[in-house]
């Protein structure tokens, strides 16, 4: 009777989830085949896929782990939680997990990727090279996954200070999907740090046209403006980051830097203290000094 009715529920659940979009009643069903079965591990995985449609990851985390508990043969459940893992930040339980999956299928393209940016998130680079330049070997270049991949490898290079040959991967990206707002303006931060601001300056407006209100890119663009001596277009570049975004102390900091130029020196003042209190708001362990440190790394 009782496996009958977590069966029930389980079938249930696939059905309200998967052809009706109705993610929180599956939750549910899925629940109530776990009060007939709590050790259920089927139930548990299929709760856990729904948290995560539905963005909570913490609660999928834990029904994974249950399931693996539960049935620890299910090789391909190391990937899903792996992947929980990586975009909660936790980039070493990630690679714990990524390298059970791949231990059993070391081609899994998906997984190399994914286990390379974790290495490359954590600074291991060069392990993260390797498994990128793996799942480039396995794939070609009408794959979907392919401009990712270059624009992965990309992004060591450029954390190894290849800025030449990290614009080759930038632009493969760029090639292979034009739409890559994030290549764009990765090719554009190595022009950057290669100092060849023009050049920078056309990827970053390229990115921009595709992404109008990324902060981020908005930011490099104001950064190329200062250097090229255009002060007051890199100021309406962190006013408009500043108007959309009030908390990206960066912004704060850099417009401060300008008006510094401009001999601003108050008005300076008073968006370098904002910098600090919005950086100090999110990192409170931080002291005045390793912020002005931080934002020198900016």
């Amino acid at each position: 009777m009782n496996t009958e009715g977590a069966h029930y529920y389980i079938e249930k659940g696939i059905e309200t989830w998967l052809d009706h979009k109705n993610y929180f009643e599956a939750i549910d069903l899925f629940s109530r085949a776990l009060e007939f079965e709590p050790h259920n591990p089927d139930a548990h995985l299929l709760r856990g896929a729904v948290y995560v449609d539905v963005g909570d990851l913490h609660l999928a985390l834990k029904d994974y782990n249950k399931a693996l508990e539960y049935n620890p043969e299910n090789i391909r459940l190391f990937f899903d939680k792996g992947t929980v893992l990586f975009y909660l930040g936790k980039y070493d339980k990630a690679i714990r997990s990524y390298e059970k999956f791949l231990s059993e299928e070391p081609h899994d393209v998906d997984a190399l990727y994914f286990n390379g940016l974790s290495y490359h998130f954590i600074g291991e680079n060069e392990t993260a090279q390797k498994l990128i330049d793996e799942a480039l070997a396995l794939i070609d270049k009408s794959d979907d996954l392919y401009p990712d991949l270059c624009n992965a490898k990309g992004e060591i290079l450029f954390d190894l200070k290849n800025y030449p040959e990290a614009i080759d991967y930038f632009n493969k990206a760029v090639e292979s999907d034009s739409a890559s707002f994030i290549a764009l303006y990765n090719v554009g931060r190595a022009y950057y740090e290669l100092g060849k601001l023009e050049d920078a300056l056309e990827y970053i407006d390229a990115a921009l046209k595709i992404e109008p209100k990324e902060w981020d890119v908005i930011n490099y663009k104001g950064l190329i403006l200062m250097d090229m001596g255009r002060k007051e277009e890199s100021l309406q570049c962190f006013d408009k980051i500043i108007a959309l975004h009030p908390i990206y102390f960066p912004a704060w900091y850099n417009k401060g830097v300008v008006l510094k130029q401009l001999k601003k020196t108050e008005e300076a003042l008073e968006h370098f203290d904002e910098a600090i209190k919005l950086l100090l708001d999110k990192k409170p362990g931080m002291t005045r000094g390793m912020c002005l440190k931080e934002f020198k790394c900016e």
